[in-house]
């Protein structure tokens, strides 16, 4: 309607113009033409309403977004992207964009290329360390669902104050404040983060939207709180080092002593090692000695084995004969006397 009363307005301009041109024309010439004049504005009326109804008839839809028809305030269809015919004046289009909208905050928004841009969010954690998160969020308006958008919620900048903006910064500020500042500044924020996306995805699809995507960019502490972290980080390792080198001192000691135990076992080992070979070494020559003496017994016992069998009277007489000195030996015993002939007589069996 608005469309409608702007075209009216304007064509009654250029006909009242166009007849107010007509009337002084002719009035130049002598006495003025109303029926002229006025006949003159009305063709223009006319013809201004009738250019401006057929360039309204028709209304293109951008390729990645749908328009949605309304016609005296109510929702009468939805545009997809092409040339789509209408009721001109009477009926108005509101685009939507079905593609993926980004909306982000930051520390300046201006420097942000997001499609909305707010600035960062304020909170504190749940041990009262105050931060500022920044966040991206990706969404898209669901085209089945633009008839119920535009009734309850208006045009795309209305849906993104009410819903993305409003419902992000809520449940962004009360899930971070149930963290811990030690967890969110160590870099573990993926637990916080994925409680946020389940949040705002269940409050988009109520509203018609579908989350693409929700991520934490950054969260910022306060500089008396980084320091502290800082320093505490420093003391932290400084006790690491010192535990370092303490065990490097326990190995070191532990290492000498497994040396020297070591050692030890070796000249241990190395003195058994040579009492065996000494001990070995002795009874080898006392096996040795011991055969030595028995195969040199019985050497000499064959060796009187076989000087016996060679002996007989006659050279046992021989051989007494060849030690006699000449000297006769006188025995006595009871009665009897031992001549020496007596000395080579072989004795009576």
């Amino acid at each position: 309607m608005n469309s409608m009363f702007g075209a009216f307005v304007v064509a009654l301009v250029l006909a009242a113009i166009a007849a107010f041109l007509i009337g002084a024309a002719t009035g130049r010439q002598g006495k003025p033409n109303y029926t002229a004049a006025s006949r003159a504005g009305v063709i223009v009326l006319i013809l201004v309403l009738a250019g401006g109804a057929l360039m309204d008839a028709f209304t293109q839809v951008e390729a990645g977004s749908v328009a949605v028809v309304k016609q005296f305030g109510r929702v009468v269809g939805v545009f997809y992207p092409g040339l789509n015919l209408k009721a001109p004046y009477i009926q108005q289009t509101i685009p939507y964009r079905t593609q993926e909208i980004i909306y982000e905050t930051s520390e300046d928004p201006k420097t942000s290329q997001a499609n909305y841009k707010d600035i960062e969010v304020d909170t504190a954690t749940a041990d009262g360390q105050q931060i500022r998160a920044r966040f991206t969020i990706r969404f898209r308006i669901d085209p089945t669902q633009v008839t119920e958008i535009v009734n309850n919620l208006g045009t795309e900048a209305e849906v993104v104050a009410k819903v993305v903006q409003a419902t992000s910064r809520v449940h962004v500020r009360n899930i971070l404040k149930q963290h811990s500042a030690t967890d969110l500044y160590s870099g573990n924020v993926e637990q916080a983060q994925k409680e946020i996306h389940q949040r705002l995805d269940a409050e988009f699809s109520r509203a018609g939207l579908q989350l693409i995507f929700f991520g934490l960019r950054s969260i910022h502490f306060e500089p008396e709180y980084i320091k502290a972290v800082e320093q505490k980080q420093i003391e932290k390792e400084n006790i690491a080092t010192k535990e370092n080198l303490a065990k490097q001192a326990e190995y070191e000691k532990l290492r000498t002593i497994t040396q020297a135990q070591g050692e030890a076992e070796r000249e241990r080992l190395q003195r058994i090692g040579q009492a065996q070979g000494e001990a070995e070494s002795i009874r080898v020559k006392a096996i040795a000695d011991a055969e030595a003496t028995r195969i040199k017994a019985q050497a000499q016992a064959e060796a009187n084995r076989l000087i016996a069998q060679s002996l007989d009277s006659n050279v046992i007489n021989w051989q007494a004969i060849q030690q006699w000195s000449g000297n006769y030996p006188t025995v006595m015993g009871g009665n009897s006397m031992i001549l020496p002939g007596d000395l080579f007589k072989t004795p009576a069996k």
